[in-house]
């Protein structure tokens, strides 16, 4: 089966839509409200994470009149049909992914009813009316978009379509789980909470950990085997300090905690030591400020490895307790942690509005080449040939008229290179929809990232030849034409050159534009991310037109 990420074009549209209303809720979750943090009935037995978030006291609150308070009110409004003053809690639970499948859910309580009607159109745009497991619903048409349904009144719950069925199956048994453990036991009013089953996610976290030891100095390889002894994570946070804030992490017997404890201990000897090196130079240096610097640092270097080294009570390990008067540490560090949940998210929403603008881009050439091969019976080669053969402008010239670019493709001398000096004048003038939005290039130079794959076999040869559709006997489902590659790959969009396939390193210049992944355009038109470690057989088979190849797209 081929290595694919499923096409996003539409659920990550979605999803970020969605997600950049999550994030408007972070940073307004500073309710002081009397309810559970979670209920345990939230949860499955595979779920691995969930946060809690208050917003609903955040808008009245005076010490967060600082806060994007109207940007949050009006998010809600736009998305929601709902201002955000009216939720009183949002908590997400995650489950590791399985396969392509995603499982999620998102619940949003609020103190009014809910309204499937009143969401926004771009929010439910990937839906459509249904029902899961008997019950009316907004069923998402995409496997990584959400499902809209209102539980209750009150509570609207947005999850992936997997997710929903598991909450909803009639013989569903109760979650018993370390994370459901933990989510029994907290009950405080924290703005932010923050319960992690690390052991649930130790396989994932030792992937993680046997890439880093390549990189690790030989001294702390040792220390990476931390990670591999904790149970589970909580983080309880306030911002106005009203309720103390901290983070913890907890083991699951004395035996792991006291192997925790005498890594970390090592772990700040060796950094003293280090530190101490680094004060020995400056204590004997000749400038008076230097050897001040090495005395301060020599004084305070305790007190900080004392501050930020986790302290052990029992079977937890706490990095950080504002009760105990650090109310200032608590504060900077609660910023940070909500500053490293919140990063993370945003860069997702990034990238996903930059794949989707890629994505539209790549259906926009693929269009464009489809009516070319209407108009003319077949493909364009993959350059504009000279009488004489000489390739002389690329594929991308001939298909501006069906771009919408016409008035372009008129000032052309197709009967000279692409660099002529007439030509050349045009490089500047490259259409937007052959950049890829992830690009860093100077537009001016009008280097494409949109190329063709070519060579013996495939829709786009290296030859003045012109392939028509009947001759996609592979199916055009299956049959790759157009890839994205990164800076480095990218070419002049008028030159006649391209991508050519490498037997030593088969994605040579697609990889690095987006993690894990590069886009490939199909001749039906459709778009899909596909993993870099894609099999080379089976990448061969899509490149190839009539190979006759066996391949299964999902």
């Amino acid at each position: 089966m081929t290595t694919f990420v499923p096409d996003q074009q539409h659920s990550a549209s979605h999803l970020r839509v969605f997600l950049t209303f999550v994030m408007l809720l972070a940073p307004v979750a500073v309710a002081q409200a009397q309810e559970p943090t979670v209920s345990k009935s939230q949860l499955t037995s595979q779920s691995v994470a969930v946060v809690s978030l208050r917003p609903k006291q955040m808008l009245t609150n005076p010490k967060n009149a600082l806060l994007p308070i109207e940007v949050a009110e009006a998010a809600g409004e736009k998305y929601l049909g709902l201002d955000i003053a009216h939720i009183t809690r949002a908590v997400a639970v995650i489950e590791p992914p399985l396969g392509m499948n995603m499982y999620y859910a998102v619940y949003l309580e609020a103190d009014e009813p809910w309204d499937l009607d009143q969401l926004s159109p771009e929010l439910k745009a990937h839906t459509e009316p249904g029902e899961i497991a008997g019950r009316a619903c907004l069923v998402s048409r995409e496997p990584s978009a959400p499902c809209f349904m209102v539980l209750k009144q009150t509570t609207l719950v947005a999850a992936s379509q997997g997710m929903l069925e598991k909450l909803l199956a009639a013989d569903r048994q109760p979650a018993d789980s370390v994370l459901a453990e933990l989510v029994e036991k907290h009950s405080a009013d924290d703005d932010l909470y923050v319960a992690v089953d690390l052991e649930a996610l130790r396989p994932f976290i030792n992937m993680g950990l046997m890439q880093a030891s390549q990189d690790a100095p030989p001294e702390a390889r040792n220390f990476l085997n931390i990670p591999l002894l904790l149970q589970s994570a909580e983080l309880t946070a306030t911002l106005d300090g009203s309720i103390p804030s901290r983070l913890a992490f907890h083991t699951s017997n004395d035996s792991d905690a006291a192997q925790v404890e005498g890594m970390l201990e090592e772990a700040v000897d060796l950094a003293k030591a280090n530190m101490r090196g680094e004060l020995a130079r400056l204590q004997t240096s000749d400038d008076p400020v230097e050897r001040a610097m090495a005395a301060y640092s020599e004084r305070v270097m305790g007190v900080y490895m004392d501050m930020f080294v986790p302290k052990r009570e029992g079977t937890t390990f706490v990095l950080f307790d504002t009760s105990e008067g650090n109310a200032q540490m608590g504060a900077v560090a609660v910023t940070g942690i909500l500053v490293a949940l919140l990063l993370p998210a945003v860069t997702a929403a990034r990238e996903a509005a930059r794949r989707n603008s890629s994505m539209n881009n790549l259906k926009m050439l693929e269009l464009a080449l489809l009516n070319y091969e209407s108009a003319n019976r077949a493909y364009p080669a993959h350059a504009i040939y000279s009488k004489e053969g000489k390739p002389l402008l690329s594929w991308r010239v001939a298909i501006l008229p069906y771009l919408e670019e016409q008035p372009l493709y008129e000032q052309f001398h197709l009967d000279e290179p692409w660099d002529s000096p007439h030509n050349k004048k045009l490089i500047a003038q490259m259409p937007s929809v052959f950049s890829s939005p992830n690009s860093s290039l100077d537009p001016s130079l009008g280097k494409s990232n949109y190329l063709a794959p070519i060579g013996k076999g495939m829709v786009f040869e290296n030859e003045d030849r012109q392939i028509p559709l009947r001759q996609i006997t592979d199916g055009t489902s299956n049959t790759v034409n157009l890839l994205e590659v990164n800076d480095e790959t990218a070419v002049e969009w008028t030159k006649p050159a391209d991508w050519k396939y490498d037997e030593e390193d088969p994605t040579k210049g697609l990889t690095g534009v987006r993690p894990g992944v590069f886009l490939a355009g199909f001749c039906d038109g459709h778009v899909a991310a596909i993993a870099e470690y894609i099999d080379e057989e089976t990448f061969k088979a899509l490149l190839s037109r009539n190979g006759g190849e066996v391949v299964q797209v999902p």
